[in-house]
């Protein structure tokens, strides 16, 4: 008996010891955490001030919203907002959930996203231009619906178009736009409610708010907005 009391007094130790390491741990990576995003948070706002433009810190119910609430625990983080141009201008640090399964289970993922929003001037069909997954490649080699066909072979077979104005979608799609996206020059974009929008898979940093903006106003430019 001396023996193994002996032995559940080391093995309690032991347990205690790790027990207590990884309280210690799990309190400095979230420390660490919480001054990372608040040096991230200075970031923003600095660059705000310095710009003109302005900033919101947390989620917030704006018009564009609701075109990615089908994302499942989407919040935005914070969004400067300013005017470029003749464009009222958002960029917003936002983040979703996604789950991976392995063999140890189910994890949750948080995929961060910057989403960069344009009011454009005037009247705009509602449209989504993005790159073809492989289901919608073979959809569309089988014939089904597929989405609006432009009449550019080798765009309608590497892009999609949803648009309710098949016409409207063949307009704004100019050859000057379709050869920018088959040369890989302008990103997936959407317009609806008259704002038109990026949304790219990285956390925003003002370091990416000035190339980002710079392409959703070269986009809007191809649309015919003018600068």
């Amino acid at each position: 008996m001396g023996g193994f009391a002996a032995f559940m007094i080391v093995l309690l130790f032991v347990v205690g010891v790790v027990v207590a390491g990884t309280t210690v741990l799990f309190r400095a990576l979230r420390t660490a955490s919480i001054k990372a995003e608040r040096r991230r948070l200075d970031a923003f706002y600095a660059w705000t001030m310095a710009s003109g433009w302005r900033m919101h810190e947390g989620d917030a119910a704006t018009r564009w919203r609701p075109r990615l609430a089908h994302l499942r625990g989407f919040r935005m983080r914070r969004f400067a907002y300013g005017t470029v141009g003749v464009l009222p201008v958002t960029a917003a640090d936002c983040r979703y959930e996604t789950t991976s399964t392995n063999s140890q289970g189910t994890q949750t993922i948080e995929v961060n996203l910057a989403v960069f929003v344009a009011t454009l001037p005037g009247m705009w069909p509602e449209i989504t231009v993005g790159n073809r997954s492989l289901g919608s490649r073979v959809l569309q080699s089988l014939g089904g619906h597929s989405g609006t066909e432009i009449g550019h072979p080798e765009f309608d077979r590497r892009f999609r178009v949803d648009a309710a104005d098949p016409y409207a979608a063949r307009t704004l799609l100019s050859p000057a736009l379709i050869d920018a996206h088959l040369r890989d020059q302008a990103p997936n974009w959407s317009i609806s409610g008259g704002e038109l929008m990026v949304v790219e898979r990285h956390r925003l940093t003002p370091e990416h708010i000035p190339p980002g903006v710079d392409r959703l106003r070269r986009l809007a430019a191809v649309l015919g907005v003018p600068s």
